[in-house]
């Protein structure tokens, strides 16, 4: 007997995106698109912004669980342009998904409110979103740039993104920096410090990397 085709990625997208199919079909597109995928963005969040996950205060399972809960919501947005070759619809598809990731992933950086009022983090559209993919190059130079900062400095960015992220005061709680100024041998005073030197160094690498590109 004969194995009926798999459905493709757009189709099960329409599925998912289609208003006229049954909540049980659709539930099963998803759950079919997902397993589909999971294993290969968890992989590619994982390895390639684990620094940016930190800094932005979010884990690489939780941004995966946002990203296909997101890609959902979108679904009726995805277009296959009339790519029939399995192959390539797999990599537009994951190519789709890893902008809805980035996507998201700015949101969570923007809260981090200094590095979010530079120019640094790209936009992403909702309405662009089937568009080619393009590289993210501010976001490789701030991965790069982190890779330039002390472990302290590091430290102290990340434990401090996460208060500013859930919308905390912008000065730090007494009780976490002296509890970063004792981990650090040093003051609270100086860990304030700290935080304004590395996140001028960050800007700093970005903003030079940035000038370096637009030299012709």
């Amino acid at each position: 007997m004969t194995a009926l085709p798999e459905p493709s990625d757009a189709e099960l997208l329409e599925a998912v995106g289609s208003s006229s199919v049954d909540p049980s079909e659709k539930s099963r597109a998803q759950a079919m698109f997902y397993a589909r995928h999971v294993r290969y963005l968890y992989g590619v969040l994982h390895k390639q912004q684990s620094k940016l996950l930190a800094l932005a205060g979010i884990g690489a399972e939780d941004l995966v669980q946002e990203t296909f809960h997101r890609a959902f919501e979108r679904a009726h947005t995805f277009r296959a342009a009339d790519v029939d070759d399995p192959e390539h619809l797999r990599r537009r598809t994951r190519a789709w998904l890893g902008r809805v990731a980035q996507h998201l992933l700015a949101d969570h950086l923007e809260r981090f409110r200094e590095v979010s009022a530079s120019p640094y983090l790209e936009r992403l559209s909702c309405e662009a979103i089937d568009d080619a993919p393009r590289p993210s190059r501010e976001l490789d130079l701030i991965t790069a740039g982190l890779d330039t900062l002390s472990e302290r400095e590091q430290d102290v960015l990340r434990i401090t993104a996460l208060y500013h992220r859930a919308g905390d005061a912008q000065r730090l709680p007494n009780a976490v920096s002296a509890e970063l100024a004792a981990r650090w041998g040093t003051t609270n005073e100086n860990i304030r410090a700290i935080r304004s030197r590395a996140i001028k160094k960050l800007t700093d690498f970005v903003t030079r990397g940035l000038g370096q590109e637009s030299v012709p």
